[in-house]
C-alpha cells in the first residue's frame, strides 16, 4: 500500500476507535494489521501516526459536545477522508480498506450502530454495492459456529461429505484441524481468507493468525508440515469449475516417432487425459522429452499411431482443430522492443478478428490482471541481457501469449527453467489454474521442487532413447520405482516430518550405476531403458478404454483475421518495435548519410594549383564514376544488411504463431514493405548529403529511383538468406560472398571484355554480368547522368549522329575497303581460299546491315559477295557503294555538327549568356564520366569478331540490335521497340526483385539448402 493510503487508514481507525486509553485493544489490532503489510521499522512509524490521530480525536471527544454532534462530525471526517483517497485507489484496494475497517471495528466481537454507520459511509463513498457490503460484514463478523451459507463462500475442512443443503463450496483436506473460510468478492476478483482452528498454518510462509482476515494473491499457498498444500489454483478451481462447458479428451494411441535418419526417437506410447488435468513430462538428457512434445503438439507427425482430440485426428483433420492447441516454448518468444501490453495486444489482434481495439484492450488487461502483471504493462520487455522485467515476469508474458486465446490443449516446454523457486511456483500455479478451467496442460519440467511436483495430476517419465517408463500419479511414482529395486522403506513417498517429496530420488534409482569389484561406479546402468520400459509395459500399461460419445471440439472465440488485416497487424507491430529500438533507429538513419558524407568529401577532387582561382568544378572531378559506382555498392550493402536478420530474428516467434495458421504471405509482405520504406529513406538521405557535397546539379530523383531500386533488390536478397539459414553468424559470413561478385562482375572493376574468354563476349554484356544487379544499376546511373543532364540533353541527338557518321567514315568504311583490297589480291592470286571466304562473309554481313540502316543508298550486288560469284566488276561496284556511303555520312556529320554549332552560338550571343553557358557546362557535364561512357581511353575503336565489325568507341551513342546489349548502351530493344536504358534497367532490377519475392514465398533457397544437406549427409555416411 502507498503511504497516503496507510495514513488515511490510520486516521479512519482512530476515528472509529472506542477510546479507552492509548493502550486499548484496538491498538493491538492496528499493530497486527501493520505487521502483515510492513517491516518492524515502518510498523512503529505508522503506529506513532495512529497514536497521534487517536490522541487528537480523544481530545476532541473530551469536549462538552453531545454524542449526536460528535457522531455527525466523525461521519463528516470519514466522508472527507474517503473522498480524498477515492480517486487514488483501485476498486480492489477500496474493498481491502473496507475489509480492514470492518475487521477493526469487529475486534471486540461487537459492532455498534455508530461504527456501522461509519463503515457504511466508507462503502458508499467507495461505490461498493450494498449486497457486497453486507456480504463482507457477514464474512468478517462470522464465527466457526455461524459460517454464512453463501455461494461465494468456500470451506476447507476434514469433513468428506458436507451437507447437500449448503450453497457454499467445499474442499476436503484430510489432516487439517479446524476450518478455512474463503470469500470470493466477484466485483474485483479477489479472495479473502479466515482460519478457525489452532494448528500452525502458513500462508506464503507466514503464520496464519486465527480469526484475522487475509487477502489471497496470485500464487498463494496454504501449507503446514501435516497438511497437504492448498494452492491458489485449488481454491480458484472451485469457483471456476463449469460443468456446462464441453470436456476435452486428448488421446494418444500407440504413437512412435522415427527421425529422418531412421533412428527411433519415441517408442510405443499410449495414454488419454481429460480436461482439468496437468501432466508433467520428465526425463534425463537425451530421453526425448522435446521430441515427444513436438509430436503431441502437432509439430512432428508420428511415424505410427494416432493422436486425437475429442476423436478428431490431430494430423489428419488439422482444419477442425485450428486454434485448439497452444505451445509455450522454452525460448523467449517476446518482441523485446515492445511493452508487455503491446506484445499481448498485437498477439490478440491476430487471434480475434472482428474485435474492436477497445474489446481487445479489455481482454489484454484482464489477462494481465490474472497474470499479476498490471504494474509492468507499460514496461518495455527488453532483452534477457538488458532486463526491464524479471525472468518470472517474462515467463508469464510468454505464457500469456498463448493463454489469451485459451487453447483447449496447452503444451509448455520447461516454463520454470532459470527462475527462482517462488517464480517457478507462480508460473506452475498459473498453468494449474488454466487446467482447472477445463483445459489439458502438458508440461516438460526439469528438477521441480516438492511443491511443484505435487501440483501435477499425472507424471510421464521417458528414459534415454524415448522409452516410456512411468505414467501415473507423481507421488506414487516414488513408491513404484522404490518397489522395483526393492528399496528400504519403499512405501515412503515423502518425508514424514516435513511432507516434502524429492523427485531426484526417482532419477537416482533410474540411472543408478553398477559398481566394479573395487566399489567404484562404472558407466553401465543397473537397469537399461529397455528393461525399465518392460516393467512399465508389464505393470502400468493398460488397454485404453473406449470412450463413446466423445464431444465435439469446443467452440472458441479464436478467429484469425483475413490476410489483409494480418498484414496490417504485422506492419504496425514491426514498425513499433523498430521505433522503440534506439540503436536500430540511429544506425539505420545515420548510416547512409554518414557514408554519403565520407564518400563525397574524400572524392571531391579539384586542382589546387595556385592559378586555379575557381576552386571545385563538377566537370573536372575525375572521381565522379567512382562516386556513382560506390553509391550502388552502398545501396546494395545497406539494403542487404538491414534485412539480413529480419526473418531469422522472428524465427521463434513465427514458430509459435504457426499454431495460429497465420498467412505467411501477409507476414512476408509486411517485412517487404517495411524494408522498402527504410531503403527509401536511407538512399534519399545518402544522396541528399553526397550529391550536395559534390554539387551534382539536379537529377536527385533519377539517382534516388535507381539506388532505391537496387536497395530493394538487396532487401529481397537479404530476406531470402535470412529465411534460409538458422544462424545470424552464417548470414553475415555469407554477405561478402554475395557482395563480392556484385563488385567483380559489375563491369567497372574489371571490364566485361577483359574477363576470362570462356565467360566474356565482345558483342554484349556476358551472362554473368547480366545476373548482377550492380551492372544494371551502374549502367542506368552512368548513362542517365550523361544523357539527361541539363547540358548534354540539348546536344545528345546531334552528337549521336556525328558519332555514328564519324565511326562509319573513319573506321568502318576503311576496314571494309581493306577487306575488299585483300579480296581483290586473293582473287588475282587464286590463293588462300579460306581467308577469301572469311573476308567475303564479313563484307556480306556488314553491307546487309548497312542496307537496312540506309535503304536509300542502293546496292544490288550483296548476294554476289561469295567465292563463287565474286569478280572484278563486283569488287568495283562494292567500292563505289562504299564511296557513296562515305559521302552520305560526311553529309550527316556536317549537318549534325552545324546544328550543334548553331545551338551553341545561339546560347552565347551575349557575355551573360556565354557565362551562363560555361556555368551550365561546368555544373552538368563531367569529363571523367564522358570518357568512361564513350570508351575514350580504349585505343581499339573497332574489332573484328565472328565475321562482324564491332564498334568499341562511343558505346553510349550506339543503339543495340536487341535487348542483350553492350555496356553503356543508350537504350534497349524490347519487343521491337526501343526503351531508354534508365527505364529498361530499372524494369530488369524490379523483375529480379519480384523473382526473389516469389522464391522467398516458396522457400526456394531453403529447400535447395535442405536438399544439399541431405545429399552431403548421405555422402559422408558412405
Amino acid at each position: 500500500m502507498s503511504e497516503r493510503i496507510l495514513k488515511a487508514l490510520m486516521q479512519l481507525f482512530a476515528i472509529v476507535a472506542e477510546v479507552d486509553g492509548l493502550s486499548n485493544k484496538s491498538r493491538g489490532i492496528v499493530q497486527l494489521f501493520l505487521k502483515q503489510q510492513l517491516n518492524q521499522e515502518l510498523v512503529d512509524e505508522y503506529l506513532k501516526i495512529y497514536d497521534e490521530y487517536l490522541e487528537v480525536h480523544h481530545k476532541i471527544s473530551d469536549k462538552k459536545e453531545g454524542k449526536k454532534k460528535r457522531t455527525s462530525l466523525n461521519s463528516v471526517k470519514v466522508l472527507k477522508i474517503c473522498t480524498q483517497i477515492n480517486g487514488e485507489l483501485t476498486q480492489k484496494q477500496k474493498v481491502v480498506v473496507l475489509i480492514r475497517i470492518l475487521e477493526y471495528i469487529n475486534s471486540d466481537k461487537t459492532i455498534t450502530e455508530q461504527e456501522m454507520e461509519f463503515a457504511t459511509t466508507v462503502a458508499d463513498t467507495f461505490n461498493i454495492t450494498k449486497e457486497e457490503f453486507e456480504t463482507c460484514v457477514g464474512y468478517v463478523t462470522c464465527s466457526n459456529e455461524n459460517i454464512p451459507n453463501f455461494a461465494n463462500i468456500l470451506v476447507v475442512d476434514s469433513q468428506e461429505k458436507p451437507s447437500s443443503e449448503l450453497n457454499s463450496k467445499h474442499i476436503f483436506s484430510e489432516t487439517i484441524e479446524g476450518k478455512l473460510i474463503i470469500l470470493n468478492i466477484e466485483s474485483v476478483n479477489m479472495y479473502a481468507l479466515r482460519y478457525f482452528g489452532t494448528s500452525e498454518l502458513l500462508l506464503n510462509g507466514q503464520i496464519i493468525n486465527p480469526n484475522n482476515t487475509y487477502i489471497l494473491t496470485q500464487g498463494s499457498s496454504i501449507r503446514s508440515s501435516k497438511v497437504k498444500p492448498i494452492y491458489y489454483s485449488d481454491i480458484l478451481s472451485k469457483y471456476l469449475n463449469d460443468e456446462s462447458k464441453p470436456k476435452i479428451l486428448y488421446k494418444a494411441q500407440n504413437i512412435e516417432y522415427k527421425f529422418p535418419n531412421g533412428a527411433k526417437g519415441l517408442h510405443d506410447l499410449s495414454f488419454q487425459e481429460e480436461s482439468g488435468k496437468i501432466i508433467a513430462i520428465m526425463g534425463g538428457s537425451g530421453a526425448g522429452k522435446s521430441t515427444l512434445l513436438n509430436v503431441l503438439n502437432g509439430n512432428n507427425e508420428p511415424s505410427s499411431g494416432k493422436l486425437t482430440i475429442n476423436g478428431v485426428d490431430v494430423f489428419g483433420e488439422k482444419d477442425k482443430i485450428e486454434g485448439v492447441i497452444g505451445y509455450v516454448s522454452q525460448d523467449d518468444l517476446l518482441i523485446e522492443e515492445l511493452t508487455v501490453f503491446q506484445n499481448l495486444f498485437y498477439n490478440a489482434k491476430l487471434c480475434f478478428d472482428g474485435y474492436s481495439d477497445e474489446q481487445l484492450e479489455k481482454i489484454v488487461l484482464d489477462l494481465l490482471s490474472s497474470l499479476g502483471l498490471e504494474e509492468t504493462k507499460d514496461l518495455k520487455v527488453g532483452s534477457p541481457l538488458e532486463k526491464t522485467i524479471s525472468g518470472g515476469q517474462r515467463k508469464r508474458v510468454n505464457i500469456g501469449l498463448e493463454l489469451i486465446r485459451e487453447p483447449a490443449v496447452l503444451f509448455a516446454d520447461e516454463p520454470t527453467s532459470g527462475l527462482s523457486s517462488r517464480d517457478s511456483e507462480n508460473i506452475m500455479d498459473l498453468l494449474k489454474e488454466l487446467a482447472l478451467k477445463g483445459k489439458v496442460v502438458f508440461v516438460v519440467i526439469h528438477q521441480p521442487s516438492s511443491e511443484i511436483f505435487k501440483m501435477f495430476d499425472k507424471l510421464l517419465i521417458l528414459d534415454v532413447g524415448g522409452f516410456p517408463i512411468y505414467y501415473g500419479n507423481p507421488v506414487d511414482g516414488v513408491v513404484y520405482f522404490k518397489e522395483i529395486v526393492q528399496h528400504v522403506n519403499a512405501q515412503e513417498s515423502e518425508c514424514g516430518e516435513c511432507g516434502n517429496v524429492n523427485p531426484e530420488q526417482i532419477f537416482n534409482i533410474i540411472e543408478s550405476k553398477v559398481l566394479d569389484e573395487y566399489g567404484n561406479l562404472t558407466d553401465n546402468r543397473k537397469i537399461s531403458p529397455k528393461e525399465w520400459n518392460g516393467h512399465y509395459r508389464e505393470k502400468l500399461l493398460k488397454e485404453l478404454p473406449e470412450v463413446k460419445g466423445e464431444q465435439e471440439i469446443p467452440k472458441s472465440t479464436f478467429n484469425i483475421p483475413n490476410p489483409l488485416n494480418q498484414f496490417k497487424v504485422f506492419m504496425v507491430r514491426d514498425v513499433l518495435s523498430k521505433l522503440t529500438n534506439t540503436q536500430y533507429l540511429l544506425i539505420n538513419l545515420l548510416e547512409a548519410p554518414i557514408l554519403g558524407f565520407i564518400l563525397a568529401f574524400f572524392i571531391k577532387f579539384y586542382d589546387t594549383d595556385i592559378k586555379n582561382e575557381i576552386g571545385y568544378i563538377y566537370q573536372e572531378n575525375e572521381n565522379m564514376p567512382v562516386y556513382m559506382f560506390m553509391s550502388v555498392v552502398v545501396a546494395l550493402f545497406i539494403g542487404m544488411t538491414v534485412s539480413a536478420e529480419e526473418i531469422i530474428r522472428d524465427q521463434k516467434i513465427r514458430k509459435r504463431e504457426s499454431f495460429l495458421n497465420l498467412s505467411n504471405g501477409s507476414y512476408l509482405c509486411s517485412k517487404i514493405v517495411i524494408m522498402f520504406a527504410i531503403s527509401a529513406i536511407q538512399t534519399f538521405s545518402f544522396l541528399i548529403v553526397g550529391n550536395s557535397i559534390l554539387e551534382i546539379d539536379g537529377m536527385i530523383g533519377d539517382y534516388w529511383l535507381i539506388l532505391f531500386t537496387v536497395a530493394c533488390f538487396a532487401n529481397m536478397l537479404g530476406l531470402n538468406i535470412s529465411a534460409t539459414f538458422n544462424s545470424a553468424v552464417t548470414i553475415y559470413i555469407l554477405i561478402p560472398f554475395l557482395l563480392i561478385p556484385q563488385l567483380l562482375f559489375s563491369g567497372i572493376i574489371v571490364k566485361f571484355e577483359k574477363l576470362n574468354p570462356i565467360t566474356t563476349s565482345q558483342t554484349h554484356v556476358p551472362l554473368i554480368g547480366d545476373l548482377m544487379a550492380s551492372r544494371w544499376a551502374f549502367e542506368a546511373l552512368a548513362v542517365n547522368q550523361f544523357k539527361e543532364n541539363d547540358f548534354e540533353k540539348m546536344f545528345y541527338q546531334s552528337k549521336k549522329q556525328m558519332s555514328e557518321a564519324n565511326f562509319r567514315k573513319n573506321f568502318w568504311i576503311p576496314n571494309l575497303k581493306a577487306k575488299i583490297g585483300r579480296v581483290e589480291a586473293n582473287l588475282n592470286q587464286k590463293e588462300n581460299a579460306e581467308q577469301l571466304a572469311s573476308d567475303l562473309l564479313l563484307l556480306t554481313n556488314e553491307i546487309n546491315k548497312e542496307l537496312l540502316a540506309t535503304p536509300h543508298v542502293k546496292f544490288e550486288y550483296a548476294n554476289d559477295l561469295t567465292p563463287e560469284k565474286i569478280s572484278e566488276d563486283v569488287i568495283k561496284k562494292t567500292n563505289n557503294y562504299l564511296d557513296q556511303i562515305n559521302k552520305y555520312y560526311i553529309k550527316v556529320y556536317n549537318r549534325a555538327n552545324e546544328e550543334k554549332d548553331n545551338l551553341i552560338r545561339a546560347m552565347q550571343e551575349t557575355p551573360e549568356q556565354k557565362e551562363a553557358f560555361i556555368a551550365l557546362k561546368n555544373n552538368c557535364e563531367n569529363n571523367a564520366l564522358n570518357d568512361l561512357v564513350t570508351n575514350k581511353n580504349d585505343l581499339k575503336y573497332i574489332l573484328e569478331v565472328d565475321n562482324q565489325l564491332i564498334q568499341r568507341t562511343d558505346p553510349v551513342y550506339l543503339d543495340p540490335s536487341g535487348f542483350r546489349a553492350h555496356f553503356y548502351a543508350p537504350r534497349k530493344k524490347i519487343f521491337g521497340n526501343y526503351v531508354d536504358t534508365f527505364w529498361a534497367n530499372i524494369a530488369v532490377l524490379w523483375l529480379m526483385s519480384i523473382m526473389l519475392i516469389i522464391m522467398l514465398y516458396f522457400d526456394v533457397f531453403k529447400r535447395l539448402l535442405g536438399g544439399m544437406e541431405a545429399v552431403f549427409t548421405k555422402l559422408t555416411r558412405k
